[in-house]
């Protein structure tokens, strides 16, 4: 399990440094390229979506529909990756083998409720994360090329894996 613990504190390592490195401008400028929505809307989103695991994760049951929804994530770089800084911290104060059940609703009345665990949870978030950061990384080249980003920065780690091997 560490193995999870390690990637997610590096996917939300590269999260902190994108924040300390962006412009309050390019962090909250709604873009084009993202259909209006901004860096910070996305970035709001991925932190919102660890709180949540780690936050319900106490009472068994996760349901990432029902985060809080915080707009001084979208708005404030320097909040954001103080959150980011505590999700961090995070990783290592829960049992990842612990059993939760996830509540899923895909826009239905009834809500669905699967067996999962907070290990697997965490393969899901550091994988949603990635995905959120490839985005970003493409809207801020386009409109931001003066952000720096690390190459591998939004690449999934067996695309990292396979360019190494070919």
């Amino acid at each position: 399990m560490r193995i999870i613990q390690d990637t997610n504190q590096a996917v939300l390592s590269q999260l902190s440094d994108l924040l300390n490195a962006i412009s309050p401008q390019a962090y909250t400028t709604p873009l084009s390229l993202l259909q209006g929505s901004s860096v910070g809307q996305h970035v709001r989103h991925t932190i919102e979506f660890y709180q949540c695991l780690f936050q319900q994760s106490e009472q068994g049951l996760v349901d990432y529909d029902a985060r809080t929804r915080n707009l001084r994530l979208e708005t404030d770089p320097i909040f954001a990756a103080q959150m980011a800084e505590e999700l961090l911290e995070e990783t290592e104060l829960h049992e990842a083998n612990r059993k939760l059940l996830l509540r899923v609703c895909f826009g239905q009345d009834e809500p669905q409720e699967i067996e999962t665990t907070l290990a697997r949870e965490l393969v899901y978030l550091a994988e949603h994360a990635i995905h959120h950061f490839a985005i970003i990384k493409i809207a801020l080249r386009a409109d931001f090329p003066e952000v720096l980003i690390p190459e591998d920065f939004g690449v999934a780690y067996s695309t990292l894996k396979y360019r190494q091997q070919v």
